[in-house]
Parts: C-alpha cells; structure tokens; sequence
C-alpha cells in the first residue's frame, strides 16, 4: 500500500503500529455538536473490558519505545464492544469489525435515513464512543493519542454544499461532556471535495472549539484532500484545559499539521472520545474503518503507522 497524499501531508513508510460534528445554525458551519443524547432509534451498547496497557485482542506485542505508559489500547481484534465503545446508530449492530490488509479495523455504515441519532437530527450518524472515565477527559489531564482512518471505496464525500446549505462530515471527535448547541471541543471534518467559495473549507481538516459552547470560537488546520484505501495515521498530543495553557498538536502520517495553544475545553466540562461517521443525508450508503485507539501518557510515535 503507498501514500499518494497531496500537499502538505507527505508519504511514510508504513510499519504495523500499537502506538504512534452535528450542525449548528451559527455561521452556517457543519460540525459534531454539542446536543447529543440517546435519541430515538438509537442503540447504545457497553461491553466488555478494555487493559490498560494491553491490546483487547492480546495478539501483537507493542512497538519498541510506546509500551511505557500506554494507559488505553484497542485493536479491534474481535469486537468493538470488549474495547468498552457504545453504539450510536439509528439500528444495531451498523458498526462491525472487518480485515484491511491484515489489519483488524471497525467499520461505521450509515444507510439513507439513519437520522435523528443521539441528537442528530435531519443528520445522519453511526459513532463509537468512550465515556468520558476511559477518555480521561477532564481539566487539567495532558495525554497522547494515536488512531488510524481509512476511506473505503464505499465512503462517498459529502455534496457541495450550496448557497443556503453547508454540507460536512466528521471522521473522530472529542466531544464535550455537556449537551446543548455548540461544537465538539475538537474534531476531524471530512468535507466535500469542492466548494462554491473561497469560505467553504474541502477536504479533511481539524478543528478545535472553545469559549461559550453556544457560540464558540473556532480554528481550523487543513490536512488535504481525502484520498480512498489509504491509512490515516493520526497521533495527538493534547492538554485538555479551559484556560490559556491548553494545547493540541496534531500529526498525519508522521507530518505535524496542527500546532494549536490556547484553551482546548469548555469552562466547566470535559470530553470524550468518538469515532464517527457523522454527516448531511446525501441519499447513498457510505462507510468510514477506524483502526487502533491508544491513549498514553507517554510520547507516542508521529511517524509509524498501520
């Protein structure tokens, strides 16, 4: 498998790793939002157990150097239930582990209508999510992430979005801890892959949100155009803080993109941990495969990957 990434994220060698929006009205912007609950249809499912340190399926050693500190590994190797996620979706049993390459990965399917989901609403959802105890999201806490996306041939980009609708998507997320409007406190947006204007962000970016949760302050990094059957290496280095002494730095494939310092939470509230596939109804099946979820607390590798 190689790396066809256009600017600025750059190839890497591949190496097998164990380490390293919904919408708001406000500006028009698409994002995981802050409203979110077990709405109706919704199934939301825990099982399971997760080890600190170890991967769930117990069948790859750690690499070299990331073994120290690991507090949360998930490898997806016989189910996303023992990795302590839940559900949402509008029916059971939409998330289901599959094989890429020999890498054992969670599938997230959305079919046309699989609305009002966790407080989707006319959005259509399928999430994998952390409580907020195995995220350790809370003031003050600094850790390390490392995950992995891929865009299959059945993921379809979101619809261009128009002069009176924006349409988007979301891959992951931290979502803040408390519903209502808003932004999750940071997320990756996937968005379609043109746009009608010089405003309109394409392609995959992050995000990170802050200040009031009903009309919060945004900044953006672009990561670039997605790009099918290509793994997504992401690793984070994030304080999570209300405050002026928070920061989030972000790698793809071993290339920094993100070098964000300021407040990374909501005064108040914490956050937790999604996978998603998450987007405007644009009327087709699409799918987004997730892979390996650590959480450390020590530095984890920016360059290795899936």
């Amino acid at each position: 498998m190689t790396s066809n990434f256009a600017s600025p994220v750059r190839p890497v060698a591949l190496a097998l790793l164990l380490g390293a929006i919904s919408l708001i009205a406000a500006c028009g912007s698409g994002s995981e939002g802050g409203s979110e609950s077990a709405a109706a249809g919704a199934t939301q499912s825990v099982g399971g157990t997760a080890t600190p340190g170890t991967s769930p399926g117990g069948t790859a050693p750690a690499a070299p150097g990331i073994a120290s500190g690991v507090a949360y590994s998930c490898d997806f190797v016989g189910s996303w239930q023992n990795c302590l996620f839940g559900e949402q979706a509008k029916v059971a049993g939409r998330a289901s582990i599959v094989t890429v390459a020999g890498v054992s990965a969670v599938r997230l399917h959305t079919e046309p209508g699989d609305n009002n989901v966790a407080g989707s609403g006319s959005n259509e959802r399928n999430d994998l999510t952390l409580n907020q105890s195995t995220s350790d999201g809370f003031e003050g806490m600094e850790h390390w992430w490392a995950h992995s996306i891929l865009f299959p041939d059945d993921y379809v980009d979101p619809p261009e979005s128009t002069a009176t609708s924006w349409n988007f998507g979301v891959v992951a997320d931290f979502h803040n801890s408390a519903p209502g409007a808003g932004q999750a406190n940071f997320q990756v947006n996937a968005m379609p892959a043109t746009a009608i204007a010089s405003d309109r962000p394409t392609g995959l970016s992050f995000q990170i949100a802050y200040g009031d949760q009903s009309n919060p302050t945004l900044y953006n990094a672009p990561i670039g155009p997605v790009v099918r059957n290509q793994w997504y290496n992401f690793v984070y280095h994030v304080k999570w803080s209300s405050g002026a002494d928070g920061f989030f730095d972000a790698w793809v494939n071993g290339v920094q993109m993100m070098a964000y310092r300021g407040p990374t939470l909501y005064p108040g509230q914490g956050v937790y941990w999604k996978l998603a596939n998450y987007h405007t109804p644009f009327g087709q099946p699409s799918s987004v495969i997730h892979a390996r979820v650590i959480r450390s607390v020590a530095p984890l590798s920016v360059s290795a990957g899936l």
